[in-house]
C-alpha cells in the first residue's frame, strides 16, 4: 500500500531533488517559521544545513524507496533538537506543516498537482510526523480545557459561583432580541438583602460571604432550570424568568421572601429581602427595564422592607 502511495508522486521525485535548496529556503524563511525560530534563537543556518535539509533528504529518499516510511532518526533528532530549545507543540507543529507547503508550494509551480500527488505527500509527512501531530492535538485538547475554565471564571461571581453582571447582560439583551422576534415577553426580580451593612458590621465579612452563598442556594432551589439567577453586585441579585408575566413572577417572589425570612442562616438566624419585580414591554431598552425593576425595588424599602412590588 505504501509504495501504491506514493507512486506518482516518485514520478516527479527528480523535480523536488534538483530544487532542495529553494525548498528548504521557503521552509526556514517564510515568516510563521522564521519567527518561532528567531524567538527561541535558532541560528537559521545551522537549521538548515543540520536538520533542515537531513529531513528532506528523508523525505526523497522514502519515495525513491531507499527508505522505509515511519522510521526515520533525521525527524526525530530535528525534534529532539526544537524541544531543546523550549519551542511548544503548537511551534512545533507549525514548523513541520510549513516543510510539507514547501513541498507542495513547489510542486504547484510546476503546476502538475493533483489530488492523489497531494495525499501522497499528506501520507509520508502524516506517517513521519505522527508524534508531532498527536502532541499538538493534545495541547489543543489541553488549550480548549483552560480557554473553557477561563470562561467559565469570567462569566461567573467568584463568591457565589452563580453568573456575575456581565454575563447577565448578554444573556438579558439576547433574551429582549428573541421577544422582539417572537413578540413573547419575559419578568425580571431584583432582590436585595435587607440592612446587610449592618450584619456585615455586627459579625464580620467572613459571615457576609456565608449570608450571601447560603441565601444563593437557598433561591436556586426554588427557580426553573430555565431561570437565569445572577449577582448583580454587593447584596443585590438578579432574576431572569423567561415567558413570565409580572403576576407569576409575583408569585415566585413571594414564594422566594416567605422561604427567605424562615429560614435560619445561623449568623444571624434571621434576615429578610426586598423585591422589584418588571415585565417586559416592547418599548423597553435593557436600561428602561432596569429603571422600572429598581424603583420598584426602592418602593419595597420604602414600605418597610421584606415587601415585593411590582412596577
Amino acid at each position: 500500500m505504501d509504495i501504491e502511495r506514493v507512486k506518482e508522486l516518485k514520478n516527479n521525485i527528480s523535480y523536488l531533488d534538483e530544487n532542495r535548496n529553494q525548498i528548504i529556503t521557503h521552509w526556514t524563511t517564510v515568516e510563521d517559521v522564521r519567527t518561532i525560530l528567531t524567538k527561541h534563537d535558532v541560528d537559521i543556518e545551522v537549521f538548515q544545513n543540520v536538520y533542515a535539509h537531513p529531513v528532506l533528504s528523508y523525505f526523497i529518499d522514502v519515495v525513491k524507496g531507499i527508505q522505509e516510511i515511519g522510521n526515520c532518526p533525521v525527524i526525530a533528532k530535528l525534534i529532539d533538537y526544537l524541544q531543546e530549545k523550549h519551542i511548544t507543540s503548537s511551534e512545533l507543529f507549525m514548523i513541520c506543516i510549513n516543510f510539507r507547503k514547501a513541498i507542495i508550494k513547489k510542486i504547484f509551480a510546476k503546476k502538475i498537482m493533483s489530488e492523489s500527488l497531494y495525499e501522497s505527500i499528506a501520507y509520508i509527512f502524516d506517517t513521519n510526523f505522527k508524534g508531532v501531530l498527536e502532541a499538538f492535538n493534545e495541547t489543543l485538547a489541553k488549550a480548549k480545557e483552560e480557554t473553557n475554565k477561563l470562561y467559565e471564571l469570567s462569566i461567573r461571581d467568584y463568591l457565589t459561583n452563580i453568573y456575575n453582571r456581565k454575563m447577565f447582560d448578554e444573556i438579558l439583551d439576547l433574551e429582549i432580541k428573541a421577544a422582539i422576534r417572537n413578540k413573547t415577553y419575559f419578568s425580571i426580580i431584583i432582590l436585595d438583602i435587607d440592612d446587610f451593612k449592618r450584619i456585615n458590621d455586627s459579625y464580620g465579612h467572613e459571615a457576609g460571604d456565608k449570608i450571601l452563598i447560603s441565601l444563593t442556594h437557598l433561591v436556586q432551589k426554588i427557580l426553573r432550570n430555565s431561570d437565569i439567577f445572577a449577582r448583580w453586585g454587593g447584596e443585590e441579585f438578579v432574576i431572569l424568568m423567561p415567558k413570565t408575566s409580572k403576576n407569576n413572577a409575583y408569585n415566585k417572589t413571594q414564594e422566594i421572601r416567605k422561604i427567605i425570612e424562615t429560614h435560619n442562616f445561623e449568623t444571624p438566624k434571621k434576615l429578610t429581602c426586598s423585591f422589584g419585580v418588571a415585565q417586559y414591554e416592547e418599548i423597553d431598552t435593557q436600561s428602561s427595564l432596569f429603571i422600572r425593576a429598581d424603583e420598584a425595588l426602592y418602593m419595597s424599602k420604602s414600605q418597610g422592607k421584606n415587601t415585593v412590588t411590582v412596577f
